[in-house]
């Protein structure tokens, strides 16, 4: 569980979280980038943050997107065990986080996969289908929570679709999810890992409260 301080610097939501390694952790900080100080953290700042998206803030830090990153929204707070779910699942490519219990609501960041889940052990991996705007909120399977590892292949996939969004005009305005529908745009396999719940968006004072209870 989080302090009462570390929640309350949650509020001036950064914009982006990377982790590279056990000790090695980059911030891109957007509104109230002074108030966010995080101890042995490295901090990359969006003085744009308020007319550009997360896919912009992302690209900021372009050069550490590399294999073995966790890319996380900097606005989440989450239980330890969804990590290690997405970490004991995580390959060569691109794995995401998706809490199956908010399937049918109308959050941007929707997903439809290959199957829904089922509660039932499988060895058997869950592939990405489309996400965002592409899916209808009758027909999805549950929304991504803003969590993702970039495995060894992933991290070039990523940097390509911030690339490819940056030549044709659309980065400055371009969610992570746009980026996502690039990389399955371009036919590269991105792997989703169900969960439910333990997790909490802090966009205002009742996120707050909720992350309090975690």
């Amino acid at each position: 569980m989080r302090t009462t301080t570390q929640l309350r610097r949650l509020v001036t939501r950064p914009e982006i979280a990377f982790l590279m390694e056990a000790h090695d952790a980059l911030v891109v900080r957007g509104h109230r980038a002074e108030a966010i100080d995080v101890p042995g953290a490295r901090f990359v700042d969006n003085p744009d943050f308020a007319s550009t998206g997360e896919a912009f803030s992302l690209s900021l830090a372009e050069g550490d997107v590399r294999p073995g990153t966790l890319v996380a929204f900097g606005d989440i707070v989450l239980k330890r065990h969804i990590i290690q779910a997405l970490l004991e699942e995580a390959g060569d490519g691109i794995t995401l986080a998706v809490d199956s219990a908010l399937a049918g609501t109308a959050d941007t960041d929707r997903i439809l996969a290959d199957r829904a889940e089922t509660g039932r052990f499988s060895f058997d991996e869950i592939r990405l289908r489309a996400i965002g705007d592409a899916v209808a909120p009758a027909e999805d399977h549950g929304v991504w929570i803003g969590l993702m590892h970039l495995g060894r292949e992933g991290a070039g996939w990523l940097a390509e679709a911030i690339r490819a969004a940056r030549a044709d005009g659309s980065l400055r305005t371009a969610a992570l999810r746009d980026l996502l529908a690039r990389v399955l745009a371009a036919g590269h396999p991105v792997r989703v890992v169900y969960g439910r719940g333990g997790w909490v968006n802090v966009n205002d004072v009742a996120g707050l409260v909720d992350a309090s209870g975690l």
